[in-house]
């Protein structure tokens, strides 16, 4: 930046003005152009000072309107996710993941995208942040212009003011309380990997985190396989937790989820459709022999094997006419 003196007239030049007056002309100066500067010296010392302290007193008030539309912002983000906070438990891994614990995504970026120099990491991180961060992080930016001297310095501040004090303590806990409960595998191991992950400065020993992991499993086949087989690691835990709930899960005969093609076979739309008679009568209580309402299949009048009920006795005159035919012949004159 150009040096002050260049634009300026000598300290020396205005004895009335304080040190804070002379800080606050340099500013107003370097912000609006020399032109600002034209008629200044040519002011009475009152109107000097009056117009010096109307610039400052205009930079506090834009600098306090600032941060109050940043705090409001976090507040209604506060707001936001006390909401849904009561909808989860205050230990579910989701409740971590709402507030911005994690700088990781942005040293991912910076570094892919190869982004050395620390103004350029500032301004990358600046355009990337987001919710409460990106709002407190501006309002920082926007009140002491180049505060963030370095991405490293930046993280450290993120870190201190969203971070709470006793967080690896909070995800230690969630993690030796964890336990698979009524999900799947696949979600109880993908929460564990998450807080293990957040445990990344102050990891748990590996007997820990077995013991953890195989006192969570659900009782069953896989924790038997677990207990038999003793595994040494979590991961050596993991891969046989998943190998032998594959197994149980395909002995089972569990098939996976397959999504639909778009044209059905012309089998499938054989059995859509003879199904769909047998579903419409079944609703309607209709006969599948003759269609009629009112008798189930089983009692059809139309059934081939069965005989009507009214005719059971059908056989029994025909039978009285003949016994009386050989009466008749018993007691017939010879």
């Amino acid at each position: 930046m150009e040096d002050s003196g260049s634009r300026l007239p000598a300290r020396q030049g205005f004895p009335h003005l304080s040190d804070a007056h002379w800080a606050t002309l340099e500013k107003m100066v370097s912000l609006l152009s020399e032109a600002s500067f034209a008629g200044f010296p040519n002011l009475p010392a009152e109107q000097q000072r009056a117009r010096v302290e109307r610039f400052d007193k205009y930079e506090s008030s834009l600098i306090a309107h600032v941060c109050a539309a940043a705090q409001e912002a976090a507040r209604a983000t506060m707001r936001a996710e006390a909401q849904s906070a009561e909808q989860v438990s205050a230990t579910n891994t989701a409740s971590f993941a709402a507030r911005p614990t994690t700088t990781k995504p942005i040293e991912i970026a910076l570094s892919a995208g190869q982004i050395y120099d620390a103004r350029a990491q500032v301004a990358f991180a600046l355009a990337n942040l987001g919710g409460r961060a990106r709002a407190w992080a501006m309002a920082r930016e926007t009140a002491t212009p180049g505060y963030f001297t370095s991405w490293s310095f930046m993280e450290q501040e993120l870190r201190s003011t969203f971070l709470l004090a006793n967080v690896a303590y909070r995800h230690r806990s969630s993690f030796l309380r964890c336990k698979q409960g009524k999900r799947s595998l696949q979600d109880y191991v993908m929460e564990l990997h998450n807080l293990e992950a957040a445990m990344a400065g102050a990891p748990l020993s590996e007997d820990v985190k077995v013991t953890v992991f195989m006192d969570g499993v659900r009782t069953g086949p896989v924790r038997t396989e677990l207990f038999r087989r003793q595994p040494k690691t979590f991961n050596e835990a993991v891969h046989i937790a998943m190998l032998e709930d594959h197994c149980v899960r395909s002995a089972q005969g569990h098939t996976p989820h397959v999504e639909a093609s778009e044209v059905p076979t012309p089998m499938e739309i054989s059995l859509a459709e003879s199904a769909r008679p047998q579903k419409t009568q079944r609703v309607s209580g209709r006969c599948f022999g003759c269609n009629q309402p009112g008798h189930f299949r089983r009692n059809c009048p139309t059934n081939p094997w069965k005989a009507p009920r009214d005719k059971k006795y059908a056989a029994r005159p025909a039978l009285n006419s003949l016994e009386a035919t050989e009466s008749e012949n018993d007691f017939a004159p010879l």
